[in-house]
């Protein structure tokens, strides 16, 4: 059996066989982080849809931005509520050390809702 539809997407994996890498290279290599396979490594279906594609996950960044800033201030809220300065501070921190991640995970999430490339369990199985 492959992995699961959560699994392949956490790990960065193709969404057709949930097995090819979608990156490249791992995220902390921080000078490539952001490199695509134009195709899967494992079963060559495009990663790129079409021209332009992945645009629209800087939508999802957004969401996953505003998230993190809710998170972090509830967190900062609960232990105390320091000055705003604090507010800043933590936050601008925490988003740049999550911004491979979040450029990453925008991108996975992206391709997996709007790709509109199918599972394929067939292709999950070694070549």
């Amino acid at each position: 059996p492959g992995k699961t539809y959560l699994t392949a997407l956490l790990q960065g994996k193709c969404p057709r066989c949930r097995e090819g890498n979608i990156f490249t290279h791992p995220v902390s290599r921080i000078a490539k982080f952001n490199v695509m396979n134009n195709h899967c490594p494992h079963c060559g279906v495009m990663l790129q849809p079409e021209p332009g594609f992945y645009q629209g996950a800087m939508y999802v960044g957004y969401g996953i931005t505003i998230g993190v800033l809710l998170l972090i201030s509830a967190l900062l809220y609960a232990l105390g509520n320091p000055s705003e300065w604090v507010y800043i501070g933590v936050t601008i921190g925490v988003m740049i050390l999550l911004a491979p991640l979040n450029y990453r995970y925008s991108r996975i999430l992206y391709l997996y809702m709007f790709g509109g490339i199918k599972y394929n369990p067939h292709l999950s199985q070694p070549k």
